[in-house]
């Protein structure tokens, strides 16, 4: 694990094309990070990791982006987790995820997230409208899950 310091590594990973179609935004084009860098932390492993973007104080949204067959992701989500809550010094995390992304889901629910809500529709890939699922995890909930 490592915090990266360019928007380099993650701009790959999400720019590969098995991964690209479920992260892009209809219009988007190439996914570029570097607007929005100074707001990011980007916890790393060898095949991708997660953009935590701050939304507020101690609070982010976080993104996950790995390269098909990926190993130990569940693992990885709870050093990142730890990282962000134990020395980053979040309070909360909420993330969004789209409905044909179970696989997301299920890591989002083993690290101690809970549903907050649902979307039809929330927003369009280049492929139609996607329904979104939106979670959230606090300190507090991460420190009973630990």
């Amino acid at each position: 694990m490592k915090i990266d310091t360019t928007p380099d590594f993650l701009e790959s990973v999400a720019n590969h094309p098995r991964v690209y179609p479920y992260v892009s935004v209809k219009g988007c084009g190439y996914i570029r990070f570097g607007k929005i860098w100074d707001d990011c932390i980007a916890v790393v492993f060898d095949t991708g990791g997660w953009l935590f973007h701050r939304q507020d104080h101690n609070v982010y949204e976080v993104h996950t982006m790995f390269l098909p067959k990926s190993r130990d992701v569940n693992a990885k989500a709870l050093r990142a987790l730890g990282y962000m809550f134990d020395e980053a010094g979040a309070d909360l995390i909420v993330t969004q995820i789209a409905g044909d992304l179970p696989h997301v889901r299920r890591l989002a629910l083993r690290a101690g997230f809970e549903k907050t809500g649902h979307q039809d529709a929330a927003w369009e890939r280049d492929s139609g409208p996607v329904n979104v699922d939106y979670f959230h995890i606090t300190r507090d909930m991460w420190k009973q899950r630990t």
